[in-house]
């Protein structure tokens, strides 16, 4: 495999042993605590939008956490692929320093989380 993979491989292998405090994959971490604490981040930060940021409680809860959780997902997909394309046709010093490309492709799976958020998930239309 080329050295761009062996990066991407070598960063998602180190994120996931930090989370498990030893070596392992990510299904395993998340089998250990990784989806509850998903599940509870997704329920806390749903409810502080739909109070706080979008003020949009006057919306079926079930439809709307749903398209929150579909939303996130869809960020995070956008996340990984963002960053592995950074690292796979970025500028060397990505491959070199990985944080500069986790960096960018978090700052645009924030972009495109609020905008879905704020137009999909959270819109006054539904």
């Amino acid at each position: 495999m080329g050295r761009h993979y062996q990066v991407v491989h070598k960063v998602r292998h180190n994120w996931c042993s930090r989370i498990r405090g030893r070596r392992g994959d990510a299904l395993s971490a998340a089998g250990d605590h990784g989806f509850g604490a998903i599940f509870f981040e997704l329920g806390i930060t749903w409810y502080l939008n739909r109070i706080w940021t979008f003020e949009r409680t006057d919306q079926a809860r079930l439809p709307q956490s749903a398209r929150y959780v579909m939303v996130q997902l869809l960020g995070a997909a956008f996340n990984f692929a963002i960053f592995a394309l950074c690292i796979s046709i970025g500028p060397p010093v990505f491959g070199r320093f990985p944080i500069i490309a986790l960096a960018i492709a978090s700052a645009a799976a924030m972009i495109l989380n609020f905008v879905g958020s704020r137009h999909w998930a959270f819109s006054g239309e539904r």
